[in-house]
Protein backbone atom coordinates (compact mmCIF):
# COMPACT_ATOMS: atom_id res chain seq x y z
CA UNK A 1 0.00 0.00 0.00
CA UNK A 2 3.02 2.06 0.91
CA UNK A 3 4.33 2.28 -2.80
CA UNK A 4 1.02 2.54 -4.58
CA UNK A 5 0.96 6.12 -2.28
CA UNK A 6 4.29 6.60 -3.89
CA UNK A 7 3.58 6.15 -6.69
CA UNK A 8 0.51 8.00 -7.28
CA UNK A 9 2.18 11.24 -5.40
CA UNK A 10 5.07 10.92 -8.53
CA UNK A 11 2.33 10.35 -10.83
CA UNK A 12 0.55 13.57 -9.75
CA UNK A 13 4.07 15.73 -9.37
CA UNK A 14 4.72 14.86 -13.14
CA UNK A 15 0.99 15.83 -14.29
CA UNK A 16 1.04 18.85 -12.37
CA UNK A 17 4.44 19.84 -13.57
CA UNK A 18 3.42 19.80 -17.45
CA UNK A 19 3.14 22.63 -19.10
CA UNK A 20 -0.22 23.78 -20.14
CA UNK A 21 -0.49 23.67 -23.93
CA UNK A 22 -1.06 27.50 -24.07
CA UNK A 23 1.66 28.25 -21.70
CA UNK A 24 4.05 26.18 -24.41
CA UNK A 25 2.33 28.29 -27.30
CA UNK A 26 2.87 31.69 -25.88
CA UNK A 27 6.76 31.11 -25.13
CA UNK A 28 6.94 30.08 -29.01
CA UNK A 29 5.47 33.70 -29.66
CA UNK A 30 7.38 35.25 -27.27
CA UNK A 31 10.79 33.85 -28.76
CA UNK A 32 9.87 34.26 -32.62
CA UNK A 33 8.76 37.71 -31.87
CA UNK A 34 12.19 38.29 -29.88
CA UNK A 35 13.76 36.78 -33.12
CA UNK A 36 11.81 39.08 -35.76
CA UNK A 37 13.32 42.27 -33.41
CA UNK A 38 16.41 41.06 -34.00
CA UNK A 39 16.65 40.53 -37.20
CA UNK A 40 15.05 43.90 -37.81
CA UNK A 41 17.60 45.16 -36.03
CA UNK A 42 20.25 44.27 -37.72
CA UNK A 43 18.59 44.89 -41.30
CA UNK A 44 17.91 48.33 -40.46
CA UNK A 45 22.11 49.18 -39.71
CA UNK A 46 22.98 47.48 -43.15
CA UNK A 47 20.49 49.81 -45.01
CA UNK A 48 22.02 52.70 -43.43
CA UNK A 49 25.54 51.50 -43.60
CA UNK A 50 24.26 50.85 -47.38
CA UNK A 51 23.19 54.21 -47.52
CA UNK A 52 26.88 55.83 -46.78
CA UNK A 53 30.23 55.98 -48.19
CA UNK A 54 33.95 55.69 -46.94
CA UNK A 55 35.14 58.73 -45.21
CA UNK A 56 38.85 56.87 -43.90
CA UNK A 57 38.47 53.96 -41.48
CA UNK A 58 34.68 55.77 -40.84
CA UNK A 59 31.48 56.09 -42.94
CA UNK A 60 29.66 59.03 -43.49
CA UNK A 61 27.15 60.56 -45.69
CA UNK A 62 28.17 62.08 -49.44
CA UNK A 63 28.55 65.83 -48.91
CA UNK A 64 26.34 68.09 -50.85
CA UNK A 65 28.21 70.96 -52.92
CA UNK A 66 28.57 73.81 -50.46
CA UNK A 67 30.77 76.41 -52.36
CA UNK A 68 31.79 75.62 -56.22
CA UNK A 69 34.05 78.51 -56.56
CA UNK A 70 36.87 78.45 -58.63
CA UNK A 71 39.73 76.07 -57.01
CA UNK A 72 42.94 78.10 -57.51
CA UNK A 73 44.83 74.84 -57.31
CA UNK A 74 43.42 72.46 -59.43
CA UNK A 75 44.23 73.05 -62.85
CA UNK A 76 47.85 72.05 -64.09
CA UNK A 77 49.61 68.96 -63.06
CA UNK A 78 49.84 66.72 -59.68
CA UNK A 79 51.26 63.88 -58.51
CA UNK A 80 49.67 60.81 -58.53
CA UNK A 81 49.94 57.65 -55.94
CA UNK A 82 48.64 54.57 -55.79
CA UNK A 83 50.90 53.24 -51.78
CA UNK A 84 51.08 49.70 -53.81
CA UNK A 85 52.82 50.94 -56.70
CA UNK A 86 55.28 53.42 -54.73
CA UNK A 87 54.88 56.69 -52.79
CA UNK A 88 58.27 57.95 -53.63
CA UNK A 89 57.95 57.54 -57.66
CA UNK A 90 54.84 59.54 -58.26
CA UNK A 91 52.59 59.32 -61.50
CA UNK A 92 51.18 62.50 -62.73
CA UNK A 93 47.33 63.29 -64.01
CA UNK A 94 47.08 66.63 -65.91
CA UNK A 95 43.87 68.18 -65.11
CA UNK A 96 42.12 71.23 -67.07
CA UNK A 97 39.71 73.98 -66.78
CA UNK A 98 36.55 72.51 -68.69
CA UNK A 99 32.82 74.25 -68.49
CA UNK A 100 30.11 74.49 -66.06
CA UNK A 101 32.64 74.25 -62.87
CA UNK A 102 33.93 70.76 -63.98
CA UNK A 103 37.54 70.08 -64.75
CA UNK A 104 39.16 67.51 -66.96
CA UNK A 105 41.69 64.41 -65.14
CA UNK A 106 44.28 62.03 -67.37
CA UNK A 107 46.67 60.52 -65.80
CA UNK A 108 48.68 57.36 -64.72
CA UNK A 109 51.48 56.08 -62.46
CA UNK A 110 53.64 53.11 -63.43
CA UNK A 111 55.45 50.44 -60.96
CA UNK A 112 57.20 47.45 -61.50
CA UNK A 113 56.23 44.25 -63.22
CA UNK A 114 53.57 46.07 -65.10
CA UNK A 115 51.70 47.46 -62.01
CA UNK A 116 49.73 51.01 -62.83
CA UNK A 117 47.19 53.29 -62.42
CA UNK A 118 45.08 54.88 -64.47
CA UNK A 119 42.63 58.02 -64.10
CA UNK A 120 40.40 59.00 -66.84
CA UNK A 121 37.39 61.74 -66.30
CA UNK A 122 36.03 64.53 -64.91
CA UNK A 123 36.40 66.32 -61.51
CA UNK A 124 35.03 69.36 -59.63
CA UNK A 125 35.16 70.81 -56.89
CA UNK A 126 32.60 70.46 -53.86
CA UNK A 127 34.37 72.89 -51.61
CA UNK A 128 38.16 73.90 -50.82
CA UNK A 129 39.24 70.34 -49.58
CA UNK A 130 36.66 67.74 -51.45
CA UNK A 131 36.72 66.79 -54.92
CA UNK A 132 33.63 65.23 -57.14
CA UNK A 133 34.94 62.73 -59.85
CA UNK A 134 33.08 61.10 -62.75
CA UNK A 135 35.32 58.68 -64.77
CA UNK A 136 36.93 55.54 -64.47
CA UNK A 137 39.98 55.06 -61.61
CA UNK A 138 42.22 51.25 -62.94
CA UNK A 139 44.99 50.01 -61.42
CA UNK A 140 46.43 46.56 -61.65
CA UNK A 141 49.42 46.07 -58.67
CA UNK A 142 51.65 42.67 -58.56
CA UNK A 143 51.79 42.83 -54.85
CA UNK A 144 47.88 42.13 -54.40
CA UNK A 145 46.29 41.14 -57.26
CA UNK A 146 46.71 37.99 -59.70
CA UNK A 147 46.33 39.83 -62.84
CA UNK A 148 43.01 40.93 -63.15
CA UNK A 149 42.64 44.87 -62.97
CA UNK A 150 40.59 47.00 -60.16
CA UNK A 151 38.36 48.97 -62.27
CA UNK A 152 36.25 51.86 -60.39
CA UNK A 153 33.73 53.37 -62.50
CA UNK A 154 31.11 56.14 -62.27
CA UNK A 155 31.26 59.11 -59.10
CA UNK A 156 33.43 58.68 -56.63
CA UNK A 157 35.01 61.25 -53.85
CA UNK A 158 38.12 62.69 -53.18
CA UNK A 159 38.66 64.83 -49.99
CA UNK A 160 42.08 65.71 -48.19
CA UNK A 161 41.22 65.42 -44.48
CA UNK A 162 43.39 67.51 -41.57
CA UNK A 163 46.32 68.97 -42.63
CA UNK A 164 46.89 66.40 -45.51
CA UNK A 165 48.61 68.11 -48.87
CA UNK A 166 46.80 65.67 -51.07
CA UNK A 167 42.99 64.81 -52.12
CA UNK A 168 42.16 60.54 -50.94
CA UNK A 169 39.72 58.60 -52.75
CA UNK A 170 37.45 58.05 -49.83
CA UNK A 171 35.90 54.38 -51.84
CA UNK A 172 39.13 52.82 -50.40
CA UNK A 173 37.97 49.19 -50.30
CA UNK A 174 39.60 47.02 -53.16
CA UNK A 175 37.74 45.26 -55.88
CA UNK A 176 38.13 41.94 -54.09
CA UNK A 177 37.12 43.42 -50.39
CA UNK A 178 40.12 42.77 -48.86
CA UNK A 179 42.92 45.25 -48.97
CA UNK A 180 42.61 48.90 -49.06
CA UNK A 181 43.72 51.21 -51.16
CA UNK A 182 45.21 54.62 -51.14
CA UNK A 183 44.48 56.99 -54.38
CA UNK A 184 46.37 60.39 -53.99
CA UNK A 185 46.02 63.27 -55.73
CA UNK A 186 48.18 65.96 -54.67
CA UNK A 187 47.90 69.81 -54.15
Amino acid sequence: MKSTGILFIALLVLVSCKPKTGDTVNQNLRQQNFDLKKENDSLRSAIEKAARTFEGDTIQKMPEISNPEPHPTLAGRHDLTLQWISWEKPGSVIITESRDGWYTIKGSQTGEKDSYLRVNGRIRPLNQRELEFDGTIEYNAHLITTGEPCVRTGKQLFKATGTRKYWRLQNMLSCDGTTTDYVDIYF
